[in-house]
């Protein structure tokens, strides 16, 4: 079978989230609530059975993993790690918006980069190459479900890279914490055209926040 169905999921809450930050490479864990919340929403919605499970090497997703799909071990995929800030690592939203101009960062202009860390650019090349050693893993084992945890950033790449759907992309690109959405891919035909086409929305009836009502985008 060449249908590879996915589901990402965003990792929990953590300090940085909280204050506003963009923790990139720091190395944080979840928050007790931001456990508490992932644990709300395990128990409340109905998240996926998947036969294999990637993660980005930052422990807040390896934590998120071990909530979300206890007993399974993840592969630890390094592509999938967050945007490389440099310098701006961790600092506030609006600093890093001012470092490369407001209207570049709400678009994620490819040719916007951090002083000594990437562009956006580099971040979706990285995050193209992470899904291609997805569905690599996924055709050696045969696999037709899989779930990968990782970052707002890297979700966004994937979205704006590959994402074949109708919706208002940036329901996407505010990915809630712990949440996240599903899709379906050819694993032979990704390596000649890279598209993935959207199935739903994960965890299904979880509310989520409407994107005219969050600051990414004002």
């Amino acid at each position: 079978m060449n249908t590879l169905t996915v589901s990402f999921f965003r990792h929990g809450e953590t300090k940085s989230n909280i204050e506003g930050r963009c923790a990139g490479r720091t190395d944080i864990l979840i928050t007790e609530n931001g456990r508490r919340k992932l644990k709300e929403l395990k128990s409340t919605y109905t998240y996926p059975v998947v036969q294999k499970l990637f993660s980005s090497p930052a422990i807040r997703c390896r934590e998120t993993s071990d909530i979300l799909f206890p007993g399974m071990e993840p592969e630890i995929i390094y592509g999938f790690w967050e945007m490389d800030y440099g310098i701006l690592d961790n600092k506030p939203v609006d600093i890093l918006a001012s470092q490369v101009g407001k209207e570049r960062w709400n678009k994620r202009d490819y040719s916007a980069f951090f002083p000594g860390g990437e562009s956006f650019l580099e971040e979706s090349f990285r995050a193209l190459a992470a899904m291609t050693r997805v569905i690599q893993r996924c055709i050696e084992d045969n696999i037709s479900t899989a779930a990968v945890v990782a970052h707002g950033d890297i979700l966004n790449s994937l979205v704006r890279a590959c994402l074949d759907t109708d919706m208002d992309l940036r329901n996407f690109l505010i990915c809630p914490n712990g949440m996240g959405f599903e899709v379906q891919v050819d694993k032979e035909k990704w390596f000649d055209k890279q598209r993935l086409q959207f199935v739903r929305l994960l965890p299904e009836g979880a509310p989520r926040t409407k994107p005219e009502d969050t600051p990414f985008f004002q």
